[in-house]
């Protein structure tokens, strides 16, 4: 029987790791999990994350799928596959991947009959959508295309009439997928589970084929930070960058919730933070962070603190300064 492929996607900060905590919660039990998880940058920190879950956990640092570790993720899943043996495979891949990278990466497999793609999920924070969709096109574009089934997060605190017009827009980009509109707390992991069997009616293969055949004819633009180039697909790591660092300093939740709320106001365009750090008394502390949104938790004790910051403009030397390393 073949090996179960589930693919992540979305952009930075969608919530694909939340929803991939609940499937295995909720939807998963009982399988032999291993998880791909493929961070942008040298300094993971979902992979220590979903420790706390029964999972092979194998991890890609230092670059997204579609780059520079194209041949490791290969390998990767060679390893996983011949060494675990598990039922399922999840890939959560780096936010900055394009979707159909990561299943050419996949390809292969398939083709040989020893996986078969079960989910291609792209999470889509609702709030943001307009935003990133015009500064980051060419991978918020892949992202939507090549999924079998959008999940809007955050929809609880949106309104209808904005969600319905996210619903349309999507159509432009995919007309086959299941879009999930619905609170994902209102829904269960098995309920969400077979909306996204039920709901797929189009061949990625021939998706990845027909992507492969358009020919660009427009001339290089620039869509905000975002540049498309005549006749070569843009890199991540040549729109994004990133700062990752280990660190013993020891964080209060208050210095901790100030530096992160100055991000807001830096010329840096960041997109993504998140962080396990040191706090007063020996708690650890969580965080996570996007644009408008910081969220502080308390975490179980690590060997070191980590932090990953991602945007489009980073300064390191003035994340250094604001988060005083």
């Amino acid at each position: 029987m073949a090996v179960k492929i589930d693919i992540f996607s979305g952009f930075l900060g969608a919530g694909k790791t939340t929803l991939i905590k609940k499937f295995l919660e909720e939807a998963f039990k009982g399988e032999k999990i291993a998880l791909i998880e493929n961070e942008f940058g040298t300094v993971g920190i979902d992979g220590k994350i979903m420790k706390s879950y029964d999972l092979q956990i194998t991890e890609l640092n230092a670059g997204c799928i579609c780059c520079s570790i194209a041949g490791d993720f290969t390998q990767g899943l060679k390893e996983v596959l011949k060494q675990y043996k598990p039922d399922r495979i999840l890939i959560e891949p780096s936010g900055v991947s394009k979707l159909s990278d990561v299943i050419k990466g996949c390809s292969p497999f398939f083709r040989e009959g020893i996986v078969e793609l079960d989910l291609c999920i792209t999470v889509v924070d609702a709030g943001k959508y307009k935003m990133y969709l015009k500064n980051f096109p060419e991978f918020y574009k892949d992202q939507l295309k090549f999924a079998k089934t959008i999940i809007l997060s955050r929809t609880a605190i949106g309104n209808r009439e904005k969600l319905d017009g996210i619903l349309e827009d999507i159509r432009h980009y995919n007309r086959e997928a299941a879009i999930i509109t619905t609170d994902w707390e209102s829904l269960s992991g098995m309920a969400i589970l077979k909306i996204a069997r039920e709901e797929h009616r189009s061949s990625l293969e021939e998706d990845l084929q027909r992507e492969k055949r358009t020919i660009r004819l427009n001339p290089a633009k620039v869509t905000g930070t975002c540049i498309e180039k005549v006749g070569r697909s843009t890199c991540a790591e040549e729109v994004f960058s990133v700062w990752g660092v280990e660190t013993s300093r020891v964080f209060s939740r208050e210095k901790l919730k100030d530096i992160l709320h100055k991000l807001e106001a830096e010329d840096m365009q960041i997109l993504r933070g998140k962080g396990i750090l040191e706090a007063d008394n020996h708690q650890w502390l969580q965080f996570d962070y996007v644009p408008g949104e910081i969220t502080i938790r308390e975490w179980v004790p690590d060997y070191i603190g980590r932090i990953c910051i991602i945007g489009s403009k980073v300064n390191e030397d003035r994340l250094k300064q604001l988060f005083e390393i």
